[in-house]
């Protein structure tokens, strides 16, 4: 480990026992070899560190307390020694030509702060094979003014140059969620852009037990985008935008609290958000769910799991 890689691979894990073997697998599998694995244990109480052991003697392994995905990815980000940084979730899966793929983009186009693929969802039999741009589409340019008003949406997996990130600094330690997005929207404001493929390069594993997780992501982006509501550099045509776009992240939101709610046999709250959510769907499918609950809630309940 004396010369320095080409690229960084930071993963932060918490609690992903059940995955981190398959995810760091598919690293080990690139065709590109020219990389470091820098793994930062955030505080698992699982068996993630046993499930590490088998790969020490290739990864540089951290351990901290758990203080958020965002601090452990900044930690690996002050060891990292790559000129071009990446993040692999401890759950995905990278398909064997995802970094040679990303790191010939960047090489393509130099004037490009990071690239990104496409990518192949698995883990949820309704999503199964289905792929992320299908539901959130994404084309170049990749510019501050498509993704502020989601005409584009950037896949997590970004293979970014280390000079931007040294530039805008790491991510902001204070966000629990949304922290990914507030990132690229900080990069490209500062008048860079992405680069992206049609290219499926990652499986992105869906998991049944994110419910929460998915409640504060949501969250977290309504928080990020209304932040951007109160800038006074934002244009009209995209505040419009914006909000619209929080609407929807609304509406989903009503979607989750309800079916949570349907969970621990709040009917009544859970009805008053999934009326919230109609009044923004108009969904026939979502007005027949609400009469179903007065008549049965309990086979609603486990429509709604």
């Amino acid at each position: 480990m004396s010369s320095a890689p080409t690229v960084s691979v930071i993963t932060s894990v918490y609690n992903v026992a059940p995955f981190i073997r398959e995810a760091l697998d598919s690293l080990f599998a690139q065709t590109y070899r020219n990389f470091e694995s820098i793994i930062i244990n955030d505080g698992s109480t699982d068996r993630t560190e046993q499930m590490l052991k088998p790969y020490r003697d290739r990864i540089i392994y951290l351990k901290q307390p758990n203080l958020g995905v965002s601090n452990a990815r900044n930690a690996g980000l002050k060891v990292a020694r790559g000129q071009y940084i990446v993040f692999l979730d401890g759950d995905d899966i990278w398909l064997p030509h995802y970094l040679e793929t990303m790191i010939g983009m960047l090489e393509k186009d130099k004037e490009a702060a990071g690239a990104f693929p496409n990518a192949i969802y698995f883990g949820s039999s309704a999503f199964d094979g289905t792929l992320y741009q299908d539901r959130y589409p994404a084309s170049d340019p990749v510019t501050f003014e498509r993704v502020l008003q989601r005409e584009c949406y950037i896949f997590i997996a970004v293979l970014l140059r280390r000079s931007v990130l040294d530039e805008v600094g790491g991510f902001a330690e204070a966000m629990r969620w949304a922290e990914d997005l507030e990132l690229w929207l900080r990069i490209l404001e500062r008048g860079h852009r992405f680069t992206c493929t049609s290219e499926p390069l990652v499986k992105y594993r869906l998991r049944h037990d994110s419910l929460s997780s998915n409640t504060g992501s949501i969250r977290g982006t309504i928080a990020l985008f209304e932040r951007y509501l109160q800038m006074e550099g934002t244009t009209i045509a995209q505040r419009q935008k914006i909000e619209e776009y929080i609407a929807g992240l609304r509406a989903q939101m009503n979607l989750t609290r309800f079916k949570e709610l349907m969970q621990t046999q709040n009917y009544k709250e859970a009805t008053a958000q999934l009326e919230q959510a109609i009044n923004y769907y108009g969904s026939f499918k979502l007005r027949l769910i609400h009469a179903a609950i007065c008549l049965v809630p309990g086979l609603v309940k486990r429509w709604a799991k």
